[in-house]
């Protein structure tokens, strides 16, 4: 069994892996320092319209595969970067955790780990506690 917290739920349901207790994409959108704060609000907001409009309401500037033949996502707000996967079950959006972006290429580390977690949520699709925000 895995649980998932519900971050935004409109016409479609947006979630976060949790690890254990914590939940690595709802700690990093919650904390940071003062000059990412704007960019973390600005996630906030992406993932509120993403619950609305779904995937494609986004364009290419702010949400696009950073990893192609691992399905890994990125939304993208300033220097800030926040990973998901496209989930089951009605959740459009699988948030895994975020990174503040140093260089022009992906973050493997924080990709690897992405992939990691949707290769749990995949092998327990049946078996998802979701708690609600």
């Amino acid at each position: 069994m895995i649980a998932v917290r519900v971050i935004a739920k409109g016409a479609y349901r947006v979630v976060a892996m949790k690890k254990g207790a914590s939940c690595p994409a709802e700690d990093f959108l919650a904390t940071g320092s003062e000059d990412t704060a704007a960019s973390r609000e600005g996630l906030l907001d992406l993932i509120d319209r993403v619950s609305e409009e779904g995937l494609a309401a986004l364009p290419p500037a702010l949400c696009h595969l950073a990893d192609q033949k691992r399905g890994i996502y990125e939304f993208r707000k300033g220097r800030l970067r926040l990973f998901f996967f496209k989930g089951l079950n009605g959740d459009v959006a699988v948030c895994t955790g975020g990174v503040l972006k140093k260089s022009q290429r992906a973050d493997k580390l924080a990709v690897d780990r992405a992939a990691s977690m949707k290769q749990i949520y995949m092998n327990n699709a049946d078996n998802i506690t979701y708690e609600d925000e």
